[in-house]
Formats: C-alpha cells, structure tokens, sequence
C-alpha cells in the first residue's frame, strides 16, 4: 500500500508530462503560417525547420537512454525540462528566423529527454495493468495536442504575437520543473536489463526493415497532418486561423479518442490488419477531404482518430514479433522512423514551393498509401496475428511480462 502511494505523484508527474509534451510540441503546426509571414521565408525553409525540429528530437532520444542508466531519469527529466523552459523564454525574443529554427530545436531535444525518462519511469510505476496505463499516459499527450491548436488559434487571433504563445507556456513549465524537484524516482533494478539483438543481426532481418518503413510512414501520417494540416486551410481554402485552428483541435480530440478505444479494437480484429485497414481509411478520409469543399473539412479532422492506434500498435507487434532483443528493435525502430519523418516533412516543404501548397499537402495521401505498401509483405513474414483471433488476443493482453507490458 505504502508503495502504490508513494506512486501516486509520480503518476500525475507522467500524465502532465505527456500533456506538456502534446501542448507545446503540435503549437508549430498552427503556427506556421504566422512564421512564415513574418520573415518571409518560402516552404522549402519551414520543411528545414521541422527538419531541425525533428532532428534534435531524435538525437536527443538516443543518447538520452543511455544517459539516463547512468544519470538517472530525474536527471534527464528535469535537463530536458530546463531545456523547454530555457527556449520558450527566449521565444519572446526571437526575431530572426534561424535564432526561431534554434530555437524549435531546442524544444525538441528537451521533449526527446522528455519522453525518454517518462516511458522509463512508467514502465517501472505502472506494476499492475502496465499495458491500460501507458495508454492512459499517450491519452494525456492526445488531451495536450487537442489543446494546443484552438490555445494559439485563440491567441492569434487576439492579436497576440506568435513568438508569445510559446513563452506563456512558462506558466506550466516552470511549476512543472519544481514539482517534480521534491520527488523521490524509484531506483532502476538490476534485473531491469531486456535481452538485447546484436546489431548485425537486427539489420540483416527483413522483417525489421518493413516494420522500419510501416512505423515511418504511420509516423507521417500522423505528424504530416498536424505540421500541415492548419497551413493548408489557411493557405488553400482560405480560412481564418480560429476555423483552421478548430479543424485541428477536432484532428487532435479524434486523436485522443482512438489512443482511449484504439487498443481494444486491435485486440479484436487483429493487429496488423488494423493498421492496414485504418491507413486505408485515412487515405480515403484525405482524398475525399482534397475534393469535397469545405464544408466537408471535418473529413481531415476525422482522421486523427485512425492514425493514433498506429504506432503504438506497431509497437505491439514489435513486442509480439521479438520476444528477445525488443529494446534493441524498439529503439532502432523508433530512431529509424523518426528520420523518415524528418525526411518527409523537408521534402513536403519543397514540394509546397516546386509545385504549390495543394500539390504539397496532397502529397501526404501517398505516403498513407506507401503504409499498405509496406505492412502487406511484413504481414507475410510475421509468425503471428494472420486473423482476428480472440485466444490471440486475449494472451496478447494477459500473458506478456510486466517489463514487455511496460513497453506498449
């Protein structure tokens, strides 16, 4: 009993992580326009931004793991912490727009040591139904991305200056900081090590090559719609920022959605098809939104609620598909796909000013598709989920470890 209280606060630490994260992380996508307006840059420029944005992201993620073994997790938490609080103040004197690119790139590396020490610490606190509460923890980034649009949308259309948004967000950084000061973290056990796959043999696997482009793409999908979702409305259909700014908080209220109801579905009609049949109706939810006008824009919303149960169900499959070395194919896995992403999103920013805003946002329908693409051969491959089957399932969600729980 001592022990489950004691957990208590370091629960509500995890949860207002993740809605921190969700909040400030998805503020860029509502504000690009107002970036790009201001100092003049083409798309090619804001493409490099998230580029960057994405770059310190990733790196971040990989050295903060092995930072935090040696460090400990409050350590990395409250440097990547320090690191938000230290770039949203200087947001408020930003006035050029690579000091802005900087900027952004700070903000992402302190998320990556962000999320890093918070799945960590999860998967330590989260002793019984592992899997329900770190659902429950990527809920709370759903609830601070449904925020973080209609927050600047409301903001600049007060006239407020976009580079002010970001340095409000002190308000909950900086409480967050102290509260988490005075916590006590749990020590790492010993026994905590997972097997680990020798590096040659990860990237001779086929399989994980395919499950490197599915997470990918399943990334753009999500991520290409929050980064450009609201500049294409504004740019294309000419909407106000509060209209723009609504369709992507309803994008977001979606998402949140699915990441509560998502998982129960997989279990159901199976994991990869899931993913299969949701990249499918995304594409067509995309494809019908680019045709119909704009009283059909709800369409691009609606899509929030079908690309949040992708990747952490390709995590899943991971955990399923790798009994042995999961760590080690997770952390290729994620690091992988976050460079396709990162790659995605400079060549969508090009696309914008070779051919046009329309052509750019459009594109993202392809990158839906290349998902099928890819999950069909891996499907072939994998050793289980060929059907729906509730045995399966029902072993998927009682018979795993407490560490693989922890994973998902």
């Amino acid at each position: 009993m001592k022990k489950k209280l004691e957990h208590k606060p370091l629960i509500v630490l995890v949860f207002l992580c993740m809605a921190v994260f969700g909040l400030i992380d998805n503020l860029k996508g509502t504000l690009l326009p107002s970036i790009r307006l201001e100092f003049g840059v083409d798309y090619s420029a804001i493409g490099t931004m998230l580029f960057a944005a994405s770059l310190g992201y990733l790196l971040a993620s990989l050295v903060s793991g092995i930072a935090a073994d040696r460090l400990g997790k409050k350590t990395i938490l409250m440097f990547g912490f320090v690191l938000l609080i230290g770039a949203t103040a200087l947001f408020y004197v930003a006035k050029s727009f690579p000091v802005t690119v900087l900027l952004l790139l700070m903000i992402s590396t302190g998320f990556g040591c962000v999320e890093v020490a918070v799945n960590s610490l999860g998967a330590q606190i989260f002793v019984t139904n592992a899997a329900v509460m770190m659902n429950m923890t990527h809920l709370f980034y759903g609830l601070g991305s449904s925020i973080s649009p209609k927050y600047a949308g409301t903001m600049l259309a007060r006239s407020l200056p976009w580079n002010y948004i970001y340095t409000i967000t002190l308000a909950i950084l900086i409480p967050g900081l102290i509260y988490m000061a005075f916590l006590r973290f749990p020590k790492t056990p010993e026994e905590e090590s997972n097997n680990k796959m020798p590096a040659a043999q990860m990237l001779k696997n086929k399989k994980v090559w395919l499950i490197v482009a599915t997470l990918g793409f399943c990334t753009v999908a999500e991520l290409g719609m929050a980064n450009w979702l609201v500049n294409f409305l504004q740019e294309v259909r000419g909407m106000g920022v509060e209209q723009s700014s609504s369709y992507m908080t309803f994008f977001f209220a979606a998402f949140m959605l699915g990441r509560l109801v998502g998982g129960y579905i997989a279990e159901k009609i199976g994991y990869i098809r899931i993913i299969m049949y949701f990249a499918i109706i995304s594409m067509v939810l995309f494809v019908s939104g680019m045709f119909l006008d704009n009283s059909f824009a709800f369409l691009f919303s609606c899509i929030g609620f079908f690309v949040s149960i992708m990747f952490p169900t390709m995590m899943s499959v991971i955990m399923k598909e790798f009994p042995n070395g999961t760590s080690s194919i997770m952390g290729f896995a994620i690091s992988a796909a976050g460079g396709i992403n990162m790659i995605v999103n400079w060549i969508i920013g090009k696309t914008n000013d070779l051919l046009d805003v329309n052509y750019g946002f459009m594109s993202i329908a392809a990158y839906m598709l290349l998902i099928v693409v890819f999950i069909i051969p891996l499907r072939k491959m994998l050793t289980f989920d060929k059907s729906p089957d509730p045995v399966l399932a029902d072993e998927l969600h009682h018979g795993l470890t407490e560490s693989e729980k922890a994973g998902l």
